[in-house]
């Protein structure tokens, strides 16, 4: 076993010893100027006043389930290629889960102010801020975003040392994800779903650490991808590459949660003149999501993996198109465009995102 493994799992011991049951909140800090990556201390206070009591019941609900859940932390989490049952993938899959239950647990316990979903969403940021190595993978690690997200909502009650623990984490995420040229993948990731997830999870770090370098760097590979990633008429390289809805909406969710940051912080980089085919793609993707136009996913996709899924049967990559996969695509837009927003509620998006992300 290597020395760094044996640290991980004695830092993660550490952590799981610490007395989470009937844990108190840290008192609250006075300063309201924390860094944050897309929830402010002021609004994310204001969260339950804002948020429709059916939508924070299903919030807790969904949360309440998992408050007891332990950390899944592991040196290495790698999904991006892998098929069911080949290389641990379900392992990794519950890392993941992780870092979206460190958002969930968060927004239960601002909803609720039950200190269990405080307890377990503390739990969670701490222990894969101080245990895991970031792989740069963007398609392995775009839920990391989710978990400073978390973050975002807890950090007011964490002391100083466990407030700067994930901002030095931030520091080495923004830093890995914001690099050119890229860490991890190929050529055309650099233009494809893959450099949208890095920008979102590098700005998210970006803004996490209060970095104004950092953050002029997140907005700088911003406005130099939506050009590249959205083609003339709104299309997305994603759609041309994979002949898939699917991997549009997988790059323009990304690129539509990076802009709300930047709007969170006072900047409009969805109303810059470099990014206006973001609004041309929404406008693009509208009747497929309407239900006016249908497309069969993946028929002329030039990827080799999209063929060995549909021959593997996983859900998605064969037959049409279903219209959900876009509701959080037009959550999001909404913030930017309101006459989105009927559509985005009727596709249904999940309690949580109703939450996070409403208006």
């Amino acid at each position: 076993m290597s020395a760094l493994l044996i640290h991980r799992r004695s830092v993660l011991a550490a952590l799981l010893a610490l007395p989470f049951t009937g844990l108190r909140a840290a008192p609250r800090q006075r300063d309201d100027a924390l860094a944050f990556a897309l929830t402010s201390t002021l609004r994310a206070r204001t969260l339950k006043a804002r948020v429709e009591p059916a939508v924070a019941e299903q919030v807790r609900k969904a949360a309440r389930k998992d408050a007891a859940r332990p950390v899944h932390l592991m040196a290495e989490v790698r999904t991006g290629g892998l098929l069911k049952g080949e290389g641990g993938r379900e392992t990794s899959q519950q890392a993941q889960e992780d870092w979206r239950q460190a958002r969930l647990q968060a927004l239960a316990w601002r909803l609720s102010g039950e200190m269990p979903h405080f307890e377990a969403s503390r739990r969670l940021a701490l222990a894969w801020t101080s245990g895991y190595q970031p792989s740069f993978s963007p398609v392995d690690e775009t839920e990391l975003a989710s978990l400073l997200m978390g973050f975002d909502l807890i950090q007011e009650r964490l002391n100083g040392v466990e407030r700067e623990q994930v901002r030095a984490f931030c520091r080495t995420l923004a830093q890995g994800y914001l690099s050119d040229p890229v860490k991890v993948g190929g050529p055309s990731t650099a233009r494809n779903n893959w450099h949208s997830h890095r920008i979102k999870i590098g700005t998210a770090a970006a803004y996490v650490t209060g970095e104004a370098l950092l953050i002029a760097r997140a907005k700088e590979r911003f406005l130099a991808h939506v050009p590249r990633n959205i083609g003339a008429g709104g299309v997305p390289f994603d759609f041309e590459q994979r002949d898939a809805l699917h991997y549009t909406t997988y790059s323009l969710e990304p690129l539509l949660t990076t802009a709300l940051m930047a709007r969170a912080h006072g900047d409009d980089w969805y109303g810059a003149p470099e990014a206006q085919r973001l609004a041309e793609a929404l406008a693009w993707l509208a009747p497929y999501a309407q239900g006016k136009k249908t497309h069969e996913e993946f028929a002329k996709s030039a990827v080799p993996f999209d063929r060995k899924r549909a021959a593997a049967g996983e859900k998605g990559f064969t037959g049409n198109w279903e219209a959900k996969g876009a509701a959080n695509v037009y959550l999001l837009a909404a913030r930017f465009d309101p006459a989105y927003l009927p559509l985005a509620l009727e596709l249904r998006p999940p309690a949580w995102a109703l939450a996070l992300y409403r208006d």
